[in-house]
């Protein structure tokens, strides 16, 4: 379980930075210059660090690299930074941004988990949901 603790701070630590890249980037830059770049410099950096994990596939690369849930994943990347760009470009404030994105989704994967992947669901649960939307309302009150 600690494990898991650290690949969540070095998301959380990812999701900083990466907020603080989109808030920082040039407001009059080409929006999809910039997606380029950026999936340019993660290419290389991914690229530079794949020989350090172990491929447990058995596949290739490129079979990996074909399948439709790579697919599905680069679009929803895709949404995810432009999103957060025009957001932040229309004036949309650091503080609030990610945590109402990542509240809003994570309610909207709720029926997705229970109906598709058939997690479970306890009364635990049900009450982060209401704090979440709890959250929500008042992250947007100004």
């Amino acid at each position: 379980m600690k494990q898991a603790f650290v690949f969540l701070a070095i998301a959380a630590l990812g999701n900083i930075t990466y907020h603080l890249g989109q808030k920082t980037i040039s407001p009059t830059a080409n929006p999809m210059i910039l997606l380029m770049a950026v999936y340019g410099v993660a290419f290389v950096l991914s690229a530079l660090a794949a020989p350090f994990f172990r491929d447990t596939s058995g596949g290739s690369w490129l079979g990996q690299i074909l399948s439709w849930p790579v697919l599905v994943l680069g679009a929803g990347v895709v949404l995810i930074e432009i999103g957060f760009l025009l957001a932040y470009r229309s004036g949309n404030i650091l503080q609030w941004s990610g945590v109402a994105v990542n509240g809003a989704s994570a309610l909207l994967l709720v029926p997705i988990a229970l109906i598709i992947f058939r997690e479970a669901f306890s009364i635990q649960r049900l009450i982060g949901i209401l704090v979440t939307l709890v959250g929500l309302v008042l992250l947007t009150k100004h």
